[in-house]
């Protein structure tokens, strides 16, 4: 039977090696970044562009446009005010945090699959995206040199490179569909594909590198501040009680929280996570 067990496991393992071999080599097409969201960046980044235009071209996306409006009343646009327009919620918001909230929406979108297993396996792992993103944007309370900006998004990107794994393998039926099987594949090669997705995307290095180093392989690095990944690892970290254990073991988690372990983390960052958990739609509750 353990013969069987190790010929079978071999087997699944030359599989996911082939799989990763077919991203490196460009034979599966990476997902390209949705037109309206790059025109829409691209306006962003044009100091020239009115309210009023950017409005219009939001409304021609009836879904981005109603997942923006979701933030009307969010504690992240602290206002005595309440925002009763899309461009009330676009001014509120500001620059970063609007081109930060259409990529998350655009990450979320280029996932397509008929499969209900597979599908079942996305939802999980997007909505511990979103978690880790969430304690990532909370711990920028105690770590102020790294923007809660720029943490929202590296911990949406730690993991995405499952997203088009997932959606490729529905053309690898021989790959087997068990929940189990489907996270292990991910979590073996989620790193590198999403290294050469964000890359492909033409991402800064520092969100690159959240996805290069999802794995606890730290860099070698001789920077005096922290860096964006390691934050992202302290978030993973938290949310995931699989790795909970891995807080000690982290450089950057030792030299903030010292000698505190993991749930008196949480206890401390509880409020803001909730905010964030809110904000995100994460769909269970901060520990």
């Amino acid at each position: 039977m353990s013969d069987t067990n190790s010929t079978q496991s071999s087997a699944q393992q030359s599989l996911h090696y082939s799989l990763l071999s077919a991203f490196l080599k460009g034979t599966v097409k990476i997902p390209q970044m949705p037109e309206n969201a790059l025109r829409i960046r691209s306006l962003l980044r044009d100091p020239y562009t009115s309210l009023e235009h950017l409005s219009r071209v939001i409304n021609s996306d009836p879904p981005l446009a109603a997942y923006l409006m979701q933030f009307a009343d969010s504690p992240l646009l602290k206002s005595a005010r309440p925002c009763r327009s899309l461009r009330d919620v676009l001014a509120r918001l500001g620059t970063s945090k609007l081109n930060n909230l259409v990529l998350s929406f655009a990450v979320r979108n280029i996932f397509i699959s008929k499969e209900l297993a597979l599908q079942k396996a996305f939802r999980a792992r997007w909505n511990a995206s979103l978690a880790r993103a969430a304690w990532s944007a909370s711990l920028t309370s105690v770590l102020p040199e790294i923007s809660a900006d720029d943490a929202l998004l590296g911990g949406l990107f730690q993991d995405i490179g499952s997203l088009p794994l997932l959606a490729e393998l529905e053309n690898w039926p021989q790959i087997e569909r068990e929940t189990d099987n489907l996270n292990t594949v991910c979590e073996q090669l989620s790193g590198q594909i999403g290294t050469v997705l964000l890359t492909s995307w033409k991402q800064p290095s520092h969100l690159v590198d959240c996805a290069r180093y999802r794995n606890g392989h730290l860099a070698s690095s001789s920077a005096d501040t922290a860096q964006l990944y390691e934050l992202v690892q302290i978030g993973e970290a938290l949310h995931n009680p699989l790795k909970h254990q891995q807080l000690a073991q982290l450089p950057l988690a030792q030299q903030i929280f010292n000698d505190m372990d993991v749930e008196k983390v949480q206890q401390q960052l509880q409020e803001q996570v909730q905010v964030w958990f809110l904000l995100l739609g994460v769909k269970t509750r901060a520990r």
